[in-house]
């Protein structure tokens, strides 16, 4: 019987459980956490870094690639934010019976888009990492926000304020808490962490500002010309 070795330098990748709270100590819902390795990621250490990203947000199969989907739902953005990695896809769909005209309003990629009742856009590629602000030239309420991450760790808090990321190799982190409503820079809390470790918890150093209604009192489904 023969035993595989397993160099010193080249650490198994686990799962990496984490429990997010709220500034008061609660379970924190709907935010994103990613982890920035601090060291190169390579094969050689386990890593997953060449394979499909395992942490996504809700995601279809397009051409063998995970991609995320947004929807414009009872006129708002759904999920409220999204995140995806770099040079990967996104694909928005309509599913009002309405029309609605996304775009971007700031951020690394830029984009206009007319969806019509029902209609889903080709996707489009986010080549780089950043933050994109979006928003609907018809519903001028409507605001939905999409981060680019260029890290294949990630997720999104569940209802219980858990996530976990999978195919972690061992080593530093820059674990980074992102949304559109933490009042920090970039809207980011950032910890060093060596991971992976038994539970991770993480706690918001402020409350989140409270989310932008998502409603109108105008009551118009449709714009001449569109």
């Amino acid at each position: 019987m023969s035993l595989e070795v397993k160099a010193a330098d080249e650490p198994l990748s686990q799962v990496q459980n984490i429990q997010l709270l709220s500034s008061d100590g609660k379970p924190q819902a709907g935010v994103i956490v990613y982890l920035q390795p601090q060291f190169s990621l390579t094969k050689s250490r386990g890593s997953a870094a060449d394979d499909e990203p395992q942490n996504h947000t809700k995601s279809v199969d397009v051409n063998g690639h995970n991609a995320v989907e947004v929807h414009q739902n009872d006129k708002q953005f759904t999920p409220y934010i999204s995140v995806v990695q770099s040079k990967r896809t996104v694909s928005f769909v309509n599913d009002d019976n309405i029309t609605h005209h996304i775009y971007s309003a700031l951020g690394p990629k830029r984009f206009s888009l007319k969806l019509r009742a029902g209609q889903k856009s080709d996707a489009l590629a986010f080549d780089d990492a950043g933050h994109v602000s979006m928003g609907c030239n018809i519903h001028d309420w409507m605001s939905g926000h999409l981060l680019v991450v260029d890290t294949p760790f990630y997720g999104i808090s569940d209802r219980q304020g858990q996530l976990s990321i999978k195919n972690l190799p061992q080593g530093d982190y820059q674990v980074v808490i992102w949304h559109p409503q933490l009042a920090l820079s970039e809207q980011r809390q950032i910890e060093a962490h060596t991971l992976p470790k038994a539970g991770l918890t993480l706690t918001l150093s402020q409350a989140l500002a409270p989310l932008p209604e998502q409603k109108s009192l105008d009551d118009f489904d449709f714009l001449e010309g569109y």
